[in-house]
């Protein structure tokens, strides 16, 4: 380092050192010295607050506009000869996973719909082009009771299964279909060339019958005189076929699909069809 560069620092050094003399002066006898006079106040210009109970007016973000909502395009009724895969399809909605899809048969839906209701109208079933399919086996018996036959419990078990979804249905639902398909319902009833009566009127005595099978004593005993087994009780043996298939459900599954029964009645009757439909 040269001289002058050395004085350079000492001068700096001392400098630092003076600096540090003062401020310690000042904090060690700050209390001893007068405080300086405040300066003059200034009057601010006075800020009117809101009042407590009013909340700051916060303004407010524009309304979004809505959107428009485009409609579902209005659902196209086919043409009868063209209606069996629309009304396949609908039927099967009735019940989760396609499980009618076991019972049913795909094909003239809409006529053969309407034939079995007009014969269950009368008390009897369809025995050709029904449009369901039969139970698969042959009836369960015991080989017991005064006539060597009675009509065992487990068959009852046989009609479970179609009991359990029929009994699922939506009414709502079912009802609002029978609505968009009773023109292609009345029209096929018209094909039959049964007058007087709607459609709808022969739907409403159908369930009647069904409503009106009767509860036979268990056990019930059979016997076969031929290659079908037969009521032993002529009485029994008598009623009409609606009836004696209620009987061979069982009676607690008749007693479901009238409880079904009994609510999709009371939908249909609120419905304002013609009677001359």
């Amino acid at each position: 380092m040269s001289e002058d560069q050395s004085s350079r620092a000492w001068i700096i050094v001392l400098a630092v050192i003076a600096t540090i003399a003062v401020v310690a002066y000042f904090i060690l006898s700050a209390d001893k010295m007068p405080k300086p006079k405040a300066p003059p106040a200034v009057e601010e210009p006075t800020v009117q607050e809101p009042a407590p109970d009013l909340e700051p007016q916060v303004e407010e973000e524009p309304a979004a506009e809505p959107q428009p909502v485009t409609p579902e395009p209005e659902r196209k009724l086919p043409a009868l000869n063209d209606s069996d895969k629309a009304a396949y399809g609908d039927l099967l909605s009735l019940t989760p996973d396609d499980a009618l899809s076991r019972w049913l048969v795909p094909d003239e839906v809409i006529r053969k719909w309407v034939a079995a209701v007009n014969s269950a109208a009368a008390g009897d079933l369809v025995t050709k082009n029904r449009p369901f399919k039969n139970l698969r086996g042959a009836p369960v018996v015991d080989k017991s009771g005064a006539t060597g036959m009675e009509l065992s419990p487990e068959n009852y078990q046989r009609y479970d299964t179609p009991v359990r979804l029929f009994a699922v249905v939506d009414v709502d639902t079912a009802v609002k279909l029978y609505r968009f398909w009773y023109p292609r319902l009345s029209e096929a009833y018209g094909e039959l060339g049964v007058k007087g009566k709607s459609f709808h009127q022969v739907l409403l005595k159908a369930i009647d019958q069904v409503l009106a099978a009767p509860e036979a004593e268990q056990p019930i005993q059979l016997v076969r005189p031929s290659v079908y087994y037969k009521f032993a009780d002529p009485k029994l043996e008598k009623l009409p076929g609606i009836h004696k298939l209620m009987i061979r459900m069982g009676p607690d599954n008749a007693a479901r699909v009238k409880e079904k029964l009994k609510e999709l009645k009371a939908a249909l009757e609120k419905i304002p069809l013609q009677q001359n439909q």
